[in-house]
């Protein structure tokens, strides 16, 4: 009989975010691989092709949520609330006395039901740190950096981990840092995430995204994903500004978050903004560029791991990372010799660096190929998907 795991993500396909599509992956791959998976989701109620007798999807809480509701972090707290609520009442009376419970951390408090499940039906449970809350919070200004409310949330994320079969994070810094803040020794993993998609073989000139929105012939450095409040939106928008008389040179933006609208407000002649595309079309984005750029607010670094550095390495694409120097981010690129480090703030230098760079095409394409070989070596779904199947196995 095959092993049943209980999959609990708040996002999830087709929603078009990076964490319901990994976790639609992961779910379906693990199902592949002889689990019966059962997902607890929130995501809106639309058409789902891939339900079998071994992988099924749950809709629970608030399935159809107002966009303007789920943008206010008010908003995002109560539809998170009902959901932890509608999913823990679920594994009460649902879940068999054998079932694994894989919790997502999104929302970040969605973990306590972790504990409660083992206290009330004995359930073992596997959570993953998607970021490091409440350290998030904090860097995001929306706990304070001291005080009752982040001491508490702080206690209660380690009550989580302590008593999970298993925590996995997202890479080494996360797990260095998690462990730092815990007084107790913690059962941590590391496993990456992976590329969701990787882009088609057209050359930019001729791509069909590209061209059309007028920038097929322009050196074009991209962002894609979520602008959210750990990013640095802002170096970016300066270093647009400064560069808006070199016609050679465009910034594309693709996604959305709580800072989209410090790019609405610039209203820059060489910055396009567009919405999330579907995943069917994320092929021709992650073409659509000559660099595609991650950044990170000082902090950041060794508090999350960005989804969308897979995509850009295995689309062969190299990279333009915007944070602080000592992180394993950015040994990497300079180790590797993927791109550029920047750091937050200096948008005077990376003016300079993308003016230098959109002279030397050859430079940029071998920073893309050995972008494209770190993925292949160190990187990639099947890699990541036989940890989560070991992992699970030997809980």
């Amino acid at each position: 009989m095959p092993r049943r795991l209980i999959l609990v993500s708040e996002h999830y396909q087709p929603s078009s975010g990076a964490t319901a599509q990994l976790m639609h992956d992961l779910s379906r791959g693990l199902a592949d691989l002889g689990w019966n998976i059962t997902v607890l989701t929130a995501t809106s109620a639309l058409p789902i092709d891939d339900a079998d007798n071994h992988h099924r999807v749950v809709r629970l809480g608030q399935q159809k949520q107002a966009a303007d509701a789920t943008k206010s972090v008010g908003g995002k707290t109560l539809a998170g609330i009902r959901f932890l609520c509608s999913c823990f009442l679920w594994c009460s009376f649902r879940a068999h006395q054998n079932d694994l419970v894989f919790i997502v951390s999104n929302p970040p408090f969605i973990g306590l039901i972790g504990p409660l499940l083992k206290i009330v039906r004995g359930l073992r449970y596997l959570f993953l740190f998607q970021d490091l809350f409440p350290r998030s919070a904090v860097l995001s200004g929306i706990l304070p950096a001291q005080g009752f409310s982040t001491q508490t949330w702080t206690a209660l994320m380690q009550w989580i981990c302590r008593h999970s079969a298993a925590t996995v994070v997202l890479n080494q810094a996360m797990a260095e840092r998690l462990q730092q803040d815990s007084s107790h020794r913690l059962p941590l993993k590391v496993i990456h995430n992976w590329a969701i998609e990787q882009s088609s073989a057209l050359p930019q000139a001729t791509n069909p995204f590209a061209i059309k929105y007028g920038f097929a012939g322009r050196f074009t450095l991209q962002y894609s994903g979520n602008f959210g409040r750990l990013h640095d939106i802002n170096t970016l928008i300066d270093t647009a500004a400064q560069l808006q008389n070199d016609p050679r040179i465009q910034f594309l933006f693709i996604g959305g978050g709580a800072k989209q609208q410090v790019i609405q407000q610039a209203a820059l002649s060489n910055v396009l903004l567009l919405p999330y595309q579907p995943r069917s079309r994320l092929p021709e984005t992650l073409a659509a560029c000559d660099l595609a750029c991650i950044s990170l607010i000082p902090g950041a670094e060794n508090t999350l791991a960005p989804c969308k550095l897979y995509g850009i390495l295995a689309s062969g694409r190299g990279l333009v990372l915007i944070s602080g120097p000592n992180c394993d981010l950015a040994e990497l690129v300079q180790r590797e010799g993927i791109g550029i480090v920047v750091a937050p703030g200096d948008s005077e230098l990376l003016a300079q660096e993308l003016q230098h760079l959109s002279q030397q095409p050859e430079k940029v394409a071998a920073m893309g190929e050995r972008a494209k070989r770190v993925y292949a070596e160190s990187f990639g779904f099947e890699r990541s998907l036989k940890r989560y199947n070991e992992l699970l196995l030997s809980l």
